[in-house]
């Protein structure tokens, strides 16, 4: 067709004549690929079918198009090993050869293509042109070719094609740069796309390299993961006499997963993988609860062999591979223990690796010692040794146990006190160690404990496990009953409730005294209660799962002196209050202004909200009510409230009330004053010396003025102090406005060289200087051995005996403490500070 007019052919040339089949009429096959691309019709003669034709009878032919391009220039050959690639034409129905020059082979190909099958299971034609693509497999149709095949091990067909896109998998593929060649079977068409592959540089960064716990609580770990999405990770070693091997995953796409581990449930008969092991957002299975050596986990020998549970048959046999492993290390007998029986008692201070693998194949050496195919990270936990510390008590006001369910805000609002004013929050912290493990296995909310809180069960059920005794109870018992105690056993979590520290060690019970229900029976005014945690020990066995002995602290040796023991005494008090400005008359003395201040102090909570309310006696016209309910109970136990009292004429009188939550704690008669008075207040100023050097051994004169600057007169002792501890003391009595001169002398014996903060001191403040001690002169010689003589007689007769002479006195006088005049010594402070802190220290060890 070589003209056309209004849609009609008007020229054309001949091309050829065609052969028709007489018996169906019909033009047998034509190949075009002679054919200029250009339109066609065909005609026969006597003008049928038409020589001159409209369009619509022609038919065009083409130059096939093809393109083939992978979405990426680069890809790893493992983890994340897909890419997309697209194949466009102007043709359906086509068939593809696709070949690497010669740098993969067929089966390497074939994967690429249909990654979810092998080469082995592949499709083979001959010819591609009598094949269609229900012949090949996966989203592309490839199948290989047959042996015999020109270069068919070298190239694979795609058959039936039209435009295509889908993923293809280069998993295992060698790192190298590969050119791809894409020719269509029956004509010219082809394209040529490259692309790299490369090894992923996997790394597994642990954010501690050493993570340092007591046995028997949480630890938690966080693994950097970079160039992929999950690695196996052994915990422990043949040399720590424990291993598990967990699969973790980054189930959030952070690039990280995060896990906690329980030491005291990992490995024991008793142990699951929720009570082992915990994840918020990632996932973490166990070689030890997971069974993961079907499929995922390759344990094998030295040479290669992959362990399989048919390797040991003799008693029990082994249920897995990973018995198997475990007994090539020597940590089980597996004809006739599992893997949950590594272990006699739970985790043990010491070691433990924390070793990630690029891969997931372990290996046991000919050493019989564990190694990691491919180690992409590595850390350390150490567990050492956990313990009871301390235990004191606290307050905080009255709410609700768990109104507070963390535990720096607990802290925030406790004071640290011995006394507990009923109907406020009675805190019991209790530093120690090695029984947070056991918390979160007994608890019903688990892990989730550590940050929630737990209920006063979780107490109730640990005092029956491990030889851990926790009690809280009356120092006095009535009759024949038992003293009464806090109800771990039945209490509510608003109640009794109870925030863990894992990290640091400590917990807090928290006990709402006015709860009908948070102790056994009734808590009564002045009753003295004591806190006491008890580690028990046996005295002949440890721990031990295999003989039963599991009522002792898991982590002592056997021997009663191993036990640990800490308490804190407190007592109960009503609440109660007393208001300061009382005059003569025991009433309080309140100013008739729009500012009036009432102070005063409490045993109730600080940080209570509290209020305080002047009533007009009865006789009082006209009356008058005012409250101040704004405020809170200062840390010192102070309060101070301001009121409007502008209205109240000089002398009336009233009744001043403190209440706390509505209810009256205290009361007081009350007058309206022109003016009150502030409290007395004693301050120090002229400390003299301020600077001062002496010779050990010299007495030093120290003095300062104390001036009232309150307006009202008081008594207070006034201090001498040396480094912060009181030395000496005068009372002192002044009225408002005055001032005098306290004198102190000191002697200095027994002090080393150096510099010493002394001071006066009251009960509102202190001035301080500095006081420098210089060695005695070396000049005396053998008299001063001879005072070493003197210093023997410390004990008494020595010193008194000194033949020596004069410095074998002096050396009496230094035992003293005192000299001759009874002047106190900065040395004898010394000493009994040392004596006193080295009585409590051998006192500690022995509990």
């Amino acid at each position: 067709m070589t003209e056309t007019e209004d849609g009609d052919v008007t020229n054309s040339e001949f091309v050829e004549d065609l052969s028709v089949n007489t018996d169906t009429n019909e033009i047998e096959a034509y190949d075009t690929g002679d054919l200029e691309a250009a339109n066609y019709f065909v005609a026969g003669e006597n003008n049928d079918p038409n020589r001159s034709p409209t369009l619509d009878s022609t038919f065009e032919v083409r130059v096939q198009s093809l393109s083939a391009e992978f979405d990426d220039d680069e890809i790893t050959n493992d983890g994340d090993s897909t890419t997309e690639l697209e194949i466009e034409s102007n043709r359906n129905g086509y068939n593809l050869n696709v070949s690497a020059d010669g740098d993969l082979d067929s089966d390497e190909l074939y994967r690429i293509f249909n990654s979810s099958d092998t080469a082995e299971d592949a499709n083979t034609i001959g010819n591609p042109a009598t094949a269609s693509a229900s012949d090949g497999q996966g989203p592309f149709s490839v199948a290989k070719y047959a042996s015999g095949v020109d270069e068919a091990d070298e190239k694979v067909v795609l058959l039936g094609l039209g435009d295509e896109e889908a993923d293809v998998d280069f998993q295992g593929i060698d790192a190298d740069d590969y050119q791809f060649e894409f020719n269509v079977t029956d004509t010219e068409a082809s394209d040529a796309d490259s692309i790299t592959t490369t090894e992923l540089d996997r790394e597994a960064t642990f954010d501690q390299s050493v993570y340092t716990q007591t046995a028997g609580d949480i630890v938690e770990v966080t693994v950097d993961l970079e160039d992929t999405s999950d690695t196996f990770v052994q915990l422990g070693s043949d040399d720590a006499g424990f291993v598990d091997i967990l699969r973790l995953e980054d189930d959030d796409d952070d690039d990280e997963v995060t896990f906690e581990i329980n030491t005291r449930t990992l490995g024991t008969p008793d142990g699951t993988r929720d009570n082992a092991y915990n994840t918020e957002d990632d996932i973490v299975e166990s070689a030890l609860y997971d069974e993961l050596d079907s499929g995922d986990l390759t344990l094998e020998d030295e040479d290669g062999n992959e362990y399989e549970a048919g390797d040991i048959t003799e008693g029990d046999g082994a249920d897995d591979a990973f018995e198997v492993y475990l007994d090539a290390i020597g940590l089980i007998d597996a004809t006739e223990e599992d893997a949950s029986q590594q272990l006699a008692r739970p985790l043990q201070p010491t070691d433990y690796d924390i070793a990630a693998n690029g891969n997931e194949i372990f290996i046991v050496n000919d050493d019989e010692e564990t190694e990691l195919d491919d180690e992409i990270g590595l850390a350390t936990l150490d567990l050492t040794e956990p313990g009871v510390e301390n235990i004191q008590t606290w307050t905080g006001p009255g709410n609700p146990a768990d109104e507070t369910e963390n535990v720096s805000e607990l802290v925030d609002t406790v004071t640290q006190r011995s006394d507990i004013a009923i109907d406020d929050q009675l805190v019991i912290q209790v530093e120690a160690s090695g029984i947070y493990g056991q918390m979160v296995n007994q608890a019903d909310n688990g892990f989730d404990g550590l940050e929630d809180g737990f209920n006063a069960q979780t107490i109730n059920d640990l005092n029956s496990q491990d030889g851990v005794t926790l009690e809280v109870e009356s120092d006095a018992a009535t009759g024949n009953q038992d003293p009464t105690a806090i109800d771990f056993a039945n209490a509510d979590p608003n109640e009794v409730f109870v925030l863990v520290d894992n990290d640091n060690g400590q917990m807090f019970i928290v006990a709402d005294t006015s709860a009908d229900d948070a102790f056994d029976s009734s808590i009564e005014d002045g009753d003295d209660y004591s806190a006491e945690l008890e580690y028990d020990t046996d005295e002949d066995n440890r721990f031990d799962f295999d003989t039963g002995t599991t009522d002792v602290f898991p982590y002592f040796q056997a021997g009663d002196e191993n036990a640990q023991t800490e308490s804190a005494e407190f007592t109960f008090q009503d609440r109660e209050a007393t208001f300061n400005n009382v005059n003569e008359d025991d009433e309080v003395q309140i100013a008739n202004s729009e500012t009036a201040t009432i102070s005063g102090e409490t045993n109730v909570a600080p940080g209570s909200e509290v209020s305080v309310r002047v009533r007009s006696a009865q006789a009082v016209s006209p009356s008058f009510v005012e409250t101040a309910d704004e405020f809170e109970v200062n840390d010192d136990g102070t309060f101070e409230a301001e009121l409007d009292l502008s209205g109240a004429s000089v002398d009336d009188t009233a009744t001043v009330n403190f209440r706390v939550a509505g209810n009256s704690i205290a009361d007081s008669n009350a007058v309206i004053v022109e003016q009150t008075q502030d409290p007395a207040t004693f301050e120090v100023s002229d400390l003299n010396p301020q600077e001062a050097t002496a010779t050990a051994g010299d007495s030093v004169d120290v003095s300062a003025t104390i001036e009232n600057v309150g307006g009202q007169e008081a008594t207070q002792s006034v201090a001498l102090t040396l480094d912060g501890d009181e030395l000496d003391t005068q009372e002192v009595t002044l009225g408002a406005g005055n001032s005098t001169t306290v004198e102190f002398t000191a002697d200095t014996s027994g002090l080393d060289a150096g510099d010493y903060e002394h001071g006066v001191a009251t009960d509102d403040d202190e001035a301080t200087g500095t006081l420098t001690i210089e060695a005695a002169d070396g000049s005396d010689g053998s008299d001063g051995s001879d005072g070493s003589d003197g210093s023997d007689g410390s004990d008494g007769s020595d010193g008194s005996d000194g033949s020596d002479g004069s410095d074998g006195s002096d050396g009496s006088d230094g035992s003293d403490g005192t000299s001759e005049d009874g002047t106190p010594g900065f040395g004898a402070l010394v000493a009994l500070v040392a004596l006193i802190a080295a009585a409590l220290l051998a006192t500690r060890r022995n509990d």
